[in-house]
């Protein structure tokens, strides 16, 4: 069962590597069947990223870019982020901290037998695999399962190997490990997934590295030249074919219907119709399939923002389930505890970057894109350091511990620098969020020793009833640094320094 008890669904894990886009092989295989998943599990679905480079190490140029295209793929097959955990792996650092701990218990031998082990090296010739990368990848994907303790793992029959190395692993570390005499791990289950077998357009299997795939992405005019290409197995309209052998008697099987099939195993097994019509045919069953995937994927593609949003907050919901495991790991191994506030997954949260608001360029007024700007950090700040606004005065919080907190926000100028204005008055904590020109929020805490320090050196503006304090920010590959009068002082170690605010 899921381990979420306000969650009463089972839950699953499974991902893909990103090594391109996916095809119709990758949808038959998993991705149609993850779609009805989502709907009774609980499921987290995630690009193996780390994974890709176990056999491309050498060349990652694509990387990043194939992610993002596997991440459309998923969505514009159906995967619903309001339903599922959508994320990339890389994004959850859990999954290597998990890793390192499986690799200190786990025998070479478990992973030399490994069946895919040999396999590939076999199949890649070419390309030297001598790396413990790609022995102990079934490791890292051991650790992928089970740091989200899932009750299943839908997989086909060619990774069943690797679940099985999974459930070694978890029961090895139980009998390492346990809290309190209660088994860390459950042992997940295999859920072998329906995946036909779909033939690529040369007849072989449908894979990238035979260059013979149908994609999901392909324009309707693209699918229809490749399976107007494929080979078939009837040299002479006389001859009688055998679908099942056949890439595009292969289509018909899986996404024709029941009386298309029939109509067409007749006529090929007959040679009463020719090879032309019956690929005209399989792409008139096809496109009802992938015109609506093309569609959602289009639009996803067109709105890069919100596929960040997607794929940002998925990591989140991941971390937060990934962290929980963690947590009982790290006690259950005797690692010693991080000097550490409330919870390590808000904290992970916390790390990860915050964007300001679209609704930020409709704003009016200081007043209004100071809220917008500070709310979402607010929000976040929040659940593990809890400020209070100040009745009497603006951009003034105080702290649980009575310290006050001065809060400024604003956006990057025309010389690529920040320019803050504030009250000259007394603070224990100044907080200086900068919005960089693709709306993603830099914060800076300062805290009482450095205000101690430099306060006085920041220029000042005197007019009548007072004095403004000016602080201009800047950013460069060095890290963020303040300008003074003569010199520039550093400050990138403040950014993301939230214990200044206990």
């Amino acid at each position: 069962m899921a381990d979420n008890p306000a969650n009463s669904r089972p839950r699953v894990l499974s991902g893909m590597r990103p090594t391109g886009k996916l095809h119709l092989g990758n949808y038959v295989g998993a991705l149609q069947n993850w779609v009805k998943l989502q709907d009774t599990h609980e499921c987290f679905f995630f690009v193996a990223d780390w994974h890709a480079l176990t056999t491309d190490y050498d060349d990652t140029s694509r990387l990043a870019d194939n992610t993002k295209e596997v991440v459309l793929d998923y969505l514009g097959a159906g995967l619903d982020p309001k339903k599922c955990t959508i994320f990339v792996q890389s994004h959850v650092k859990q999954h290597a901290e998990l890793h390192v701990l499986f690799s200190m218990i786990t025998p070479l031998g478990w992973l030399e037998r490994v069946p895919s082990y040999k396999e590939q090296q076999q199949q890649m010739p070419n390309k030297d695999l001598h790396m413990y990368g790609f022995l102990g990848y079934p490791l890292l994907q051991a650790a992928d399962i089970l740091i989200y303790r899932p009750g299943f793992v839908p997989v086909g029959e060619d990774q069943a190997a690797h679940v099985e190395l999974t459930r070694e692993v978890a029961r090895r570390f139980n009998n390492f490990y346990d809290l309190k005499g209660k088994p860390i791990f459950p042992e997940p289950e295999t859920l072998l997934t329906p995946s036909p077998k779909l033939l690529g357009t040369d007849k072989r299997k449908m894979s990238k590295s035979y260059g013979n795939t149908i994609l999901l992405s392909d324009e309707a005019a693209q699918v229809e030249q490749k399976i107007n290409g494929s080979t078939t197995d009837r040299p002479k309209l006389t001859d009688t074919g055998f679908p099942d052998r056949c890439p595009v008697g292969n289509l018909h099987q899986i996404f024709s219907d029941p009386l298309e099939k029939a109509a067409i195993l007749e006529g090929c097994t007959t040679a009463s119709i020719t090879c032309q019509d019956c690929k005209r045919r399989a792409i008139r069953s096809i496109e009802p399939h992938l015109g609506p995937i093309r569609e959602r994927r289009r639009q996803l593609a067109g709105d890069p923002e919100l596929l960040q949003e997607i794929v940002r907050g998925g990591a989140q919901k991941a971390a937060k389930a990934a962290e929980a495991t963690m947590k009982k790991v790290r006690e259950s191994v005797g690692l010693l505890p991080r000097a550490s506030v409330k919870d390590v997954a808000a904290r992970q949260d916390m790390h990860l970057p915050l964007r300001v608001p679209a609704s930020i360029g409709k704003a009016v007024g200081n007043e209004e894109r100071w809220k917008i700007r500070t709310e979402p950090w607010l929000e976040r700040v929040n659940k593990n350091y809890p400020l209070t606004p100040d009745r009497d005065t603006r951009r003034l919080f105080i702290t649980q511990r009575r310290r006050k907190v001065g809060l400024y926000a604003e956006c990057q100028g025309s010389d690529g620098r920040w320019h803050f204005e504030l009250k000259d008055r007394p603070l224990n904590v100044l907080v200086l969020l900068a919005e960089d020109r693709d709306r993603y929020l830099h914060d800076y805490i300062l805290p009482q020793s450095f205000l101690q320090q430099y306060w006085k050196h920041f220029e000042r503006e005197i007019h009548q009833g007072g004095s403004t304090v000016l602080i201009v920010l800047k950013r460069d590959p060095n890290g963020a640094s303040l300008a003074l009068k003569d010199s520039d002082l550093p400050i990138q170690q403040y950014e993301g320094g939230y214990s200044a605010l206990l």
